[in-house]
């Protein structure tokens, strides 16, 4: 969340921060365009009150995920996912964009497997979120009011010095991942509220020389490998610029996903 309201203030776009108690928390940068509000994300009453007419925001990044304080995977990182989304839909936000995590749709690989474990059921909330939101913004009607979503999926994350767009791949379909930086996961959130491109698309995010298969990026992240895989999907995504990285990205509705992912939109 912190680096997603920095990412915004660097691009010169006001922002509203929403924490816990409405404070912003030590060190936050200071600046005219930045503000703040209460919100529980836990509960439907505080995001509809933040996520208003009356707010007129042009796009709601929702970067919040499990925690002690906070609440557990089901109430953030499904409910509190879905219950945002609504909100944006209901009031016309015209981009919605989650940050949930690469493997999600990969239960099998070890990634996954001790995300899960340790998260105490976080991945399968994530990926219960995600089908949730794509199955609300798939309703009639919703795409054509131009209102969208944008789900990213990072791979592991550090706190390591922005690489920016050149250094960084896309994928679609989540059979590889990574490692990258805070900062530059933000930068992918704040550019896709502005892309046309990430309208209603899902994708994966990792640098580029740190690109595996899932099977194996959990050693190579452990290990802080940078020798990248040969393997390629075919839905990789390159670019010298945020515009030039995120052209491309195919909507969902003709990703190539999972088919265990494509049957649970339905339900």
């Amino acid at each position: 969340g912190r680096a997603c309201v920095t990412a915004l203030l660097d691009r010169q776009i006001s922002c509203v921060a929403s924490t816990r108690s409405g404070s912003l928390p030590e060190g936050f940068p200071s600046s005219p365009l930045l503000s703040s509000v209460a919100v529980d994300v836990t509960s439907a009453e505080s995001l509809a009150a933040a996520i208003s007419p009356a707010n007129k925001l042009g796009g709601v990044i929702f970067a919040a995920s499990a925690s002690k304080a906070g609440g557990g995977p089901t109430a953030v990182d499904r409910d509190g996912v879905v219950a945002a989304a609504e909100c944006c839909i209901r009031v016309g936000v015209p981009r919605y964009v989650v940050v949930s995590s690469g493997t999600v749709t990969r239960p099998d690989s070890a990634v996954y497997k001790l995300l899960e474990a340790v998260g105490k059921g976080i991945m399968s909330a994530k990926i219960a979120g995600e089908d949730k939101v794509r199955q609300l913004y798939a309703a009639p009607g919703v795409a054509d009011k131009g209102v969208g979503y944008t789900i990213v999926r990072p791979g592991g994350l550090t706190n390591e010095p922005p690489v920016g767009a050149a250094e960084l791949e896309l994928n679609q379909g989540d059979d590889k991942s990574g490692r990258l930086s805070r900062a530059d996961v933000a930068s992918l959130c704040v550019e896709s509220i502005f892309s046309t491109d990430a309208f209603d698309a899902t994708f994966e995010c990792y640098n580029a020389d740190t690109a595996k298969p899932v099977e194996s990026v959990g050693l190579s992240n452990l290990l802080k490998s940078r020798d990248a895989t040969a393997y390629t999907s075919g839905f990789e995504r390159r670019g010298g610029d945020w515009k030039s990285l995120l052209k491309g990205l195919k909507r969902d509705a003709s990703s190539l996903l999972p088919a265990e992912a494509l049957a649970r939109w339905g339900s």
